[in-house]
């Protein structure tokens, strides 16, 4: 610790009212760029004096490097800490219903699919021989195709191969599904997480969101199959 040092409270008042008499005077000029100096000139000085006076910097000055240090290992040591929560929506003990909520207010309804013409056929011009095969809908009225198409075709294409309009811009670049290599070593576990917790969860692409809020752990499975489909 320093030596011992006594605040001149008197010679601070007395600068104080200066440079509130300065801060009056100044705009009176109607000069901007006069205005916009004794405003900052202002804040600086009086910033100064704080720091002098009465945060004992000047004279304490070497156990600050140790506060600072501190302060930077303790917000490191919280970063670490919950950096991964943060990018997920859901963990071993938790989750996010705010996020999941937001997410879900943002995807549009999984049930507009491909347009239809008169009696359900596809509308004139579709080319369906260029559509993914179709997949029967389940009991529980879940239909993956469906869901493929409203939440995931935009980025990884209609076909699966990562040729998506939303996807072109993006840094990496969606998955291609269509492509084996892509699924060599991967399970439907695996892909399920990604689609319920998204890419960083399992250390990919954080563009990739988490769509949790919107498929259960059954949907998301039937998902994750039908997408395997693509490769084949």
């Amino acid at each position: 610790m320093g030596a011992h040092y006594n605040v001149n409270y008197k010679k601070i008042y007395i600068t104080l009212l200066v440079l509130l008499a300065i801060s009056i005077a100044g705009p009176m000029l109607e000069i901007p760029w006069l205005t916009l100096i004794t405003a900052f000139g202002i804040a600086i000085v009086k910033a100064t004096l704080v720091v002098n006076n009465f945060m004992h910097l000047k004279w304490e000055r070497r156990i600050m490097k140790w506060v600072l240090l501190s302060s930077v290992v303790i917000v490191g040591l919280f970063w670490a800490a919950v950096e991964q929560d943060v990018k997920a929506h859901e963990g071993r003990n938790w989750v996010n219903n705010a996020a999941q909520a937001a997410v879900a207010r943002g995807i549009p309804a999984p049930d507009h699919g491909e347009s239809k013409g008169e009696h359900g056929a596809p509308a004139a011009g579709h080319d369906s021989a260029k559509a993914p095969v179709a997949t029967p809908a389940p009991a529980s009225g879940f239909n993956p195709q469906q869901a493929y198409q409203a939440v995931c075709s935009s980025c990884h294409g209609q076909n699966g191969a990562g040729d998506g309009p939303a996807g072109v811009g993006l840094d990496p670049r969606p998955a291609n599904f269509a492509s084996g290599s892509f699924w060599v070593g991967k399970t439907d576990e695996q892909i399920v997480r990604t689609i319920r917790q998204g890419g960083a969860a399992v250390g990919k692409s954080a563009m990739m969101p988490a769509w949790g809020a919107l498929y259960n752990e059954s949907q998301a499975l039937e998902l994750a199959r039908y997408i395997r489909t693509f490769s084949r």
